[in-house]
């Protein structure tokens, strides 16, 4: 277990008492959807049947969301067909007939549409009073949000590295050299705010000399390939999010240590993940938040 997208939040809220955090969740455990039912949202146990789990004060919740979805253009198919063998040649339904029509048509199809789901998780870090999510997406990130909102009364946090211009780091070390620690990987995206026009590159020995000739014509980057310490490659973003992260096979628990429980390794892995993360966010702010005015 090891999350592979990262966006990081300050907490705001105090949250004090992991135990009781579990209470709250399990109140609202996730219940899959019924036939007339688009949605269902709800916690499900993050190890064994516990709702949180507890790691050197970092806490990881998962919630689990099931959605039912027939496709827009199936309902108005359907509902157009249906109003034809029904009014024949008395002429064009209503407005108001067409959407009644497509409001039974969607309804009647409803039980029949395949349940997708989808959990997202978050690590609650008390010592450092930030949050993690396992996610990039905004309305994820914000669901998550609500539902804890939900069961504590209140929940505030805001972007860890909100203000940082990101960007114009990651142009200056494509263009001089990464901060200590870090090293360019073999991925990037450029953006024109200009033209609105975009180049990717993967798999290429950075810096490239095409890559920074786009840079001195006035691209910037949007997201670059970094690798931390030996021990994760991943991807920053100008927005601060981290994706497709990896550890390499310098960030491993004891190579000879045998773990049989799968609950024993999920402990495990959450352990190795939260004591890099945490080195590697400390290293993120350092090197975005330096007095050094980056290259633009």
């Amino acid at each position: 277990m090891f999350f592979r997208q990262l966006s990081v939040y300050r907490l705001e809220t105090a949250v004090s008492d992991f135990d009781a955090l579990a209470e709250k969740l399990s109140e609202k455990p996730f219940m899959p959807t019924r036939a007339q039912q688009v949605e269902s949202v709800g916690w499900e146990t993050a190890i064994g049947e516990n709702f949180v789990h507890d790691t050197d004060e970092a806490a990881r919740i998962a919630l689990r969301r099931e959605e039912r979805s027939v496709p827009a253009g199936v309902v108005r198919d359907e509902a157009e067909n249906r109003l034809r063998a029904r009014n024949g040649d008395s002429g064009e339904p209503t407005r108001a007939e067409r959407v009644a029509m497509r409001d039974a048509v969607f309804l009647e199809l409803l039980p029949q549409a395949f349940p997708r789901q989808a959990v997202t998780q978050a690590i609650i870090d008390r010592k450092h009073e930030q949050v993690w999510f396992d996610t990039v997406t905004a309305n994820k990130i914000e669901r998550l949000s609500n539902q804890l909102r939900e069961s504590l009364g209140q929940w505030r946090m805001v972007p860890l590295l909100a203000g940082q211009d990101i960007s114009a780091h990651l142009s200056a070390w494509l263009l001089g050299t990464p901060p200590e620690g870090f090293e360019i990987g073999e991925a990037a995206k450029l953006v024109d705010l200009r033209e609105g026009g975009t180049v990717t590159v993967s798999k290429l020995a950075l810096p490239d000399p095409h890559v920074i000739a786009h840079l001195h014509e006035g691209m910037k980057v949007d997201q670059l390939e970094l690798i931390w310490r030996e021990q994760i490659r991943f991807t920053l973003r100008a927005d601060g999010g981290l994706t497709r992260i990896k550890p390499t096979d310098l960030l491993e628990t004891d190579p000879n240590e045998s773990i049989d429980d799968a609950d024993q390794q999920l402990d495990a892995d959450q352990r190795l993940m939260v004591e890099a993360f945490r080195r590697l966010i400390n290293d993120l702010q350092h090197v975005l938040q330096t007095a050094e005015n980056p290259a633009r």
